[in-house]
């Protein structure tokens, strides 16, 4: 013969369950806030070091990446946002990636 279970140790399972995803959370979120939309480098005024050279699709981005990388010039790509992304090279590097994109 059994005696009636009160349900008291699943209560107290899920609070430690609870408080453990509460302590969680706080410990391992970020740092810094996410920004809630990327920076358009159309937008930006000035761009430091960096020319945009073309403006395409994701895959036109990675493939010009790429080519670039090829021949040895660094570059990056930026999302805009119509979804576009915008290939970006140092300016020293613009004329010689604009000549091989083409």
């Amino acid at each position: 013969m059994s005696l009636p279970d009160s349900g008291a140790p699943e209560v107290v399972a899920f609070l430690v369950v609870g408080v453990l995803a509460v302590v969680m959370r706080w410990v391992f979120k970020p740092s810094r806030p996410r920004r809630a939309r990327p920076i358009d480098a159309s937008d930006a005024r000035e761009l430091g070091l960096l020319t945009v050279i073309a403006t395409v699709d994701r895959a036109g981005a990675a493939a010009q990446r790429s080519r670039l990388a090829d021949a040895g010039i660094r570059a990056s790509a930026s999302l805009r946002r119509d979804g576009r992304f915008d290939v970006l090279v140092f300016a020293q590097d613009a004329d010689r990636a604009r000549e091989l994109l083409r």
